[in-house]
């Protein structure tokens, strides 16, 4: 039960952040939105793990570590990016996908998963052709594009859940440093390389901020999860995220979806749930 907790509490957490994260990337740009939100994570860990003074893991975990950083990043910026210039109730289900990637590399470990697992990769699959298929909601939107920056964000997203469950046995504070640090230097490296300027309003931080303490919690959740319980079952019920950013969506900014992708949404999140109970 505790490890249903904190997944579930990793969900809200991140379900809050894509939604803050999706809405700032209409008004600011996406580099400046990560690096900002990031760094505030990056600086709330480091005072954490300066107080615990606890000394780093083997470095083969930090590595790990490392790698989750990488494809979280990449998972934000793309569903950032697909919040930002499409529809928020068609990109935030589709990344919820990520947690075929955690399913597949049990696969080929030789876990083979059971009927309901792979009944819940087909409506998944199923899910995301319908939605695809599903014509433009809202002047501008573009589904296709919705669509994409969904799948790129599931398969970050579903890198970071297997590897931070494999770098948090042996420090969860240490996997959550790395992977930050790791995202703050890709983040800074992208902005050097396109000599891009941070712009942020300073009405902006205190979201921002706010953003990043969120992502903190959610991953610390999630990976104190993964470890108690499966990380098979943590992974898919906190990528139930996606129903906190679809709530918001709906509630803040009064989106809409035609019958066909209220459908193909459907499908892909019961896919989700078939998955969790196999």
């Amino acid at each position: 039960m505790i490890a249903i907790a904190l997944a579930l509490g990793a969900a809200l957490g991140w379900g809050a952040s894509d939604f803050l994260g999706g809405l700032k990337s209409r008004s600011l740009p996406l580099l400046s939105v990560l690096l900002v939100s990031q760094a505030a994570a990056l600086i709330l860990l480091a005072t954490v793990m300066a107080i615990r003074g606890a000394s780093p893991p083997d470095p083969a975990f930090l590595v790990q570590a490392a790698i989750a950083g990488l494809g979280e990043t990449a998972g934000i910026a793309a569903l950032y990016r697909g919040l930002a210039v499409g529809t928020m109730s068609i990109v935030a289900p589709v990344a919820a996908a990520a947690p075929a990637i955690p399913l597949l590399a049990g696969l080929t470990a030789g876990q083979v998963p059971g009927p309901f697992q792979f009944a819940g990769l087909a409506f998944a699959v199923l899910g995301l052709i319908i939605t695809s298929r599903g014509p433009a909601t809202e002047a501008g939107a573009r589904p296709l594009a919705s669509i994409l920056y969904g799948l790129l964000a599931a398969l970050g997203f579903g890198a970071f859940f297997l590897t931070m469950h494999n770098a948090g046995q042996a420090d969860t504070g240490w996997a959550l440093l790395t992977a930050r640090l790791t995202t703050v230097l890709m983040i800074v490296s992208v902005l050097l390389i396109k000599r891009h300027r941070v712009t942020v309003r300073r009405s902006d931080l205190p979201v921002l901020a706010a953003i990043g303490v969120l992502i903190v919690a959610a991953d610390a959740q999630y990976a104190f999860a993964s470890i108690l319980g499966q990380v098979g079952v943590a992974a898919v019920l906190a990528s139930l995220h996606t129903v906190v950013t679809i709530t918001l969506a709906r509630i803040v900014l009064k989106e809409r979806l035609q019958r066909r992708q209220q459908i193909g949404i459907g499908i892909v999140l019961l896919g989700v749930l078939a998955i969790s109970v196999a």
